[in-house]
């Protein structure tokens, strides 16, 4: 009889007895979601039989969705595998919400304005649609960002919003949600080496419309500027908008200063605002940029916050805006048409961001094998006091 279950096992296929082995670790509460799995050199020892043979047969438990796999790394528990799969327990709940309708929302600042406004297009929308939000803030920290994401799904959320911490270019968790068609949406700026979904602002555009409007007032020497806690891929694309402009007017670039206070260990305060001492070192900064540079009659501020130093920077130095410099702002602040100088400024659609945002993650719940799609939202010039046509005055 023993002779018969032995032969019996023998007979049952590789790509079964590892698929039932996975399950019962599933079942048994060893394994969860995105946990990884023995190596194929590990398989191969346990079941005694070659790599090529466990390659093969975790290529078939892919096709069926029960593992994923990164290049690399290794194999991981899929997101995807069925309640049938585990043991039957109540749904978790905060306060009585089931998690069942929860989405989470990590964003670095939640008192920052963009935030703010992320968070009030995407609540709204989901709200109408039955879903319930939580904000989690990741203190632009991308540790605590990459265990916040770990512990929110595992929580039971149906599925991620996630605005990146600055100079985050990669991130592994989101590659892995991804791989595993877990609903995820990137926003404000994308990752490069990971094709997610994502809903950003024309950045590119918006520089080139802000820069093309100080060449049609006549500038030529144009400076970008921006001091700022870490580069981002959106920073990069307002670069990459700049180049654009002067490049298609045939002009050279102009001068630049892109630095980067976190390369000296300094950070934003929680609300994503820059602490007094640091606004105060960016326009000394910026005011040594403007007398190294003479000749710069205007200057794209990639930040609002560079362009308020800015502004600063030319005060002291008793240059006038907009007469003797103009000045154009990538983004918007609170009350800024009440300013002393009143910015030209590069406006994006901050609530439409978590409205688009919020659209997308539900189309994914609804559908996550559909193709990924990166959704770019125009951005608006806005003309106020801070710039005017190329006068003769000479600095």
């Amino acid at each position: 009889m023993n002779d018969r279950m032995t032969s019996s096992k023998k007979r049952t296929p590789l790509y079964s007895q590892i698929r039932d082995y996975i399950l019962a670790n599933i079942q048994q509460l060893h394994w969860q979601a995105n946990d990884q799995l023995p190596t194929e050199q590990e398989l191969a020892e346990k079941f005694n039989v070659s790599r090529f043979t466990v390659k093969k047969a975790m290529a078939e438990l892919v096709q069926e969705g029960l593992i994923y796999r990164i290049q690399g790394k290794g194999s991981f528990i899929s997101q995807m595998v069925g309640d049938e799969h585990r043991p039957v327990s109540a749904p978790a709940t905060d306060a009585g919400i089931s998690t069942a309708k929860l989405i989470v929302l990590l964003t670095p600042h939640i008192q920052s304005s963009l935030s703010a406004s992320i968070l009030t297009g995407a609540e709204y929308y989901l709200a109408d649609h039955g879903y319930q939000l939580i904000v989690r803030s990741t203190r632009n920290e991308q540790e605590l960002e990459r265990r916040l994401l770990v512990e929110s799904v595992r929580a039971g959320v149906r599925g991620v919003l996630i605005f990146p911490v600055d100079g985050e270019t990669y991130n592994e968790e989101i590659l892995r949600l991804t791989l595993n068609k877990f609903p995820v949406v990137v926003i404000d700026r994308y990752l490069r080496g990971v094709d997610t979904n994502c809903v950003c602002s024309d950045n590119i555009g918006g520089a080139f419309d802000a820069t093309s409007h100080l060449i049609g007032l006549g500038h030529q020497n144009i400076a970008f500027v921006v001091v700022h806690d870490r580069t981002t891929t959106s920073l990069e694309e307002r670069i990459a908008g700049y180049e654009r402009a002067l490049s298609a007017s045939r002009y050279p670039f102009g001068p630049r200063l892109a630095y980067f206070e976190s390369e000296n260990g300094e950070h934003a305060s929680p609300s994503g605002e820059p602490q007094a001492d640091q606004l105060e070192r960016m326009t000394v900064r910026i005011q040594a940029f403007l007398e190294q540079n003479p000749a710069v009659t205007a200057v794209f501020a990639a930040t609002t916050y560079s362009g308020l130093a800015t502004l600063q920077a030319a005060t002291n130095l008793g240059i006038k805006v907009p007469e003797q410099l103009s000045v154009v702002f990538c983004d918007d602040f609170e009350h800024s048409a009440l300013s002393r100088i009143p910015p030209t400024c590069v406006v994006q659609q901050e609530s439409q961001l978590g409205i688009d945002a919020a659209k997308l993650l539900l189309s994914i719940i609804d559908n996550p094998l559909q193709e990924r799609k990166k959704l770019t939202l125009p951005t608006r010039l806005v003309l106020r006091q801070s710039t005017a046509p190329l006068s003769n005055e000479i600095r």
